[in-house]
């Protein structure tokens, strides 16, 4: 009777499975429909086939309809990967990211447009901002802050640097591992190697296991991953899928200090993002360095009710006296609140930059 059972719901599974496909075919063909009516208009930028406002959207309204027992996160990947896959079919999308193949940098990329594009690793965040410019890419990702080690120095001073829009965002679960090549062992390590924000990422737990051993940084994981390969006196700290990729011997799992730990990554792009209603907009605000400055920014957002997620601040590169408050807030930079508080900060003599309003992260 069990096996009978099984055989019955295994052809029910069949005949969906049949259903769906047919069903995805369909969504393919009237995006490749929609794809040939944007070439016929003139569509000559490529990026604007790909539109985060009804990706966005797509996604929320899944996620509201789901019901179980799939979980919400599971659904968003899955229809993540068949956008990408439908999207493709009306235009390949070239994505930079601070490369090379096997780091997080990658998983955001996946996490973010599905696997259906064109990967295009690159050696530093100012090489993605560089191939956004000139528009060898559509669009780049890069790191923009870890919940344990802070804010990517680097990524703020390009988005100072740039005339480039933050078009969205996609956080990553980090989970580093210590690896080596198949003959390393723990007792023989003389180094441990990473990138800086890995090693960072690991201190407590390196400094207890593994004391007195140097650290070696990296440009990425990837690089750490090499050397390790290479010498079986050195160890990585690297992720499941470098581990994978260079066929390394895995020593330790799960070594981050903090469980819960995520990078955030923003994606950089040459168009402005239409509201969905759900949206976040980042600020670089440069004010005069003087006394109440910063509570003076913050009274604005308060007078309007607006809440703020992020505020970094660093003294400005260009102006001596100036300091630069990089603030991520709640609300499109269309919504007539945000445009009032902006308005009132510039009529307050201070510079203002939207760098971008776009999709909060479901």
């Amino acid at each position: 009777m069990t096996s009978k059972k099984i055989n019955t719901n295994r052809k029910r599974i069949d005949a969906i499975d049949t259903k769906i496909l047919d069903l995805i075919q369909k969504r393919a063909s009237l995006a490749k429909e929609i794809g040939n009516i944007k070439k016929k208009n003139s569509y000559s930028n490529k990026a604007m086939f790909y539109r985060p406002a009804r990706e966005s959207s797509i996604i929320r309204n899944l996620i509201k309809k789901n019901s179980g027992p799939i979980t919400d996160k599971k659904i968003k990947f899955i229809f993540k990967e068949l956008i990408s896959a439908c999207l493709s079919l009306e235009q390949q999308l070239n994505i930079a990211f601070l490369g090379p193949l096997g780091t997080h940098s990658e998983g955001a990329v996946k996490n973010h447009f599905g696997s259906s594009v064109k990967f295009n690793p690159r050696i530093s965040i100012d090489d993605v901002f560089n191939q956004v410019k000139a528009e060898s890419s559509d669009f780049g990702i890069v790191p923009m802050e870890n919940s344990s080690e802070g804010v990517v120095n680097s990524t703020l001073n390009c988005l100072t640097d740039f005339d480039i829009k933050i078009c969205g965002e996609t956080y990553i679960d980090i989970n580093h591992n210590l690896a080596g090549s198949a003959k390393s062992s723990l007792k023989a390590t003389k180094k441990v190697a990473s990138h800086s924000q890995a090693l960072g990422q690991c201190a407590k737990w390196l400094e207890k296991n593994l004391p007195n051993i140097e650290r070696v940084a990296t440009s990425s994981t990837s690089e750490a991953a090499e050397l390790a390969k290479s010498d079986s006196s050195i160890l990585c700290v690297v992720s499941e899928h470098a581990i994978s990729r260079h066929k390394l011997k895995c020593h330790a799992n799960n070594i981050q200090d903090f469980l819960d730990n995520k990078t955030r990554f923003i994606v950089v792009g040459n168009q402005e993002v239409s509201r969905t209603g759900f949206d976040k907009t980042s600020l670089l605000i440069q004010t005069v360095n003087q006394p109440g400055a910063l509570v003076s920014l913050l009274s604005k957002f308060k007078k309007e009710d607006i809440n703020l997620h992020r505020i970094e601040t660093r003294p400005s590169r260009q102006t001596a006296d100036s300091h630069n408050f990089f603030i991520d807030c709640e609300g499109h930079s269309k919504d007539k609140k945000l445009k009032n508080v902006i308005d009132e900060i510039r009529n307050k003599g201070a510079f203002v930059r939207i760098l971008g309003s776009y999709p909060l992260e479901t």
